[in-house]
């Protein structure tokens, strides 16, 4: 089957999708909740939380690849363009704003002089010399990009929502990790 042809996302696109999607949706929840961390519990939880921001890194890179190679299905032909406009914009928001928010956090901590240790096994620098200013900025970058990313979210699911309940077509469901969507778009 041709990229043009798909009626449902390749496996690995559902893999990529859903495996980042609690990632993020875990930290999100999670993590403005950090600083109120006990402190003995202070050090693991950062620690975990850059690894997984490193890790949602990595997944988008690999993701951008498995979707140039496997492509994607097309949007239904009934959909007016303005709502195709609005959600591809959506869709690739998310995608900068999901490699700005790690990135920015990566940065932030670098600057701070506290650079991440992936999942305790390794250190991951960057070329940055520890800057107060930097690392102040970043932070607000990061917290910004934080209720950003909330907002697209909120209305990614509700387009999903809306595809599934009003549409009726099968958007959600060439998503979904089980079964595969059975109409052509």
């Amino acid at each position: 089957m041709s990229k043009q042809e798909r009626v449902s996302y390749a496996s690995g696109s559902k893999l990529f999708h859903w495996l980042i999607a609690i990632i993020v949706i875990s930290m999100l929840s999670f993590s403005f909740f950090l600083s109120d961390v006990p402190e003995q519990y202070s050090p693991l939880a950062y620690m975990l939380h850059k690894s997984f921001g490193l890790t949602v890194l990595c997944l988008m890179v690999f993701r951008i690849i498995w979707i140039r190679y496997h492509g994607r299905p097309l949007l239904p032909a009934t959909l007016p363009s303005w709502q195709k406009v609005l959600i591809r914009s959506v869709q690739y928001s998310l995608y900068v704003f999901l490699f700005a928010m790690p990135i920015s956090g990566w940065v932030m901590s670098v600057a701070a002089n506290k650079t991440p240790l992936f999942f305790g096994l390794f250190h991951v620098p960057l070329p940055i010399e520890p800057n107060k200013a930097l690392a102040g900025f970043m932070s607000q970058t990061h917290t910004i990009i934080a209720w950003i990313l909330i907002g697209l979210i909120t209305l990614h699911v509700a387009g999903a929502l809306k595809h599934y309940l009003i549409n009726k077509d099968n958007v959600l469901q060439s998503m979904l990790p089980s079964g595969q969507a059975h109409q052509k778009f």
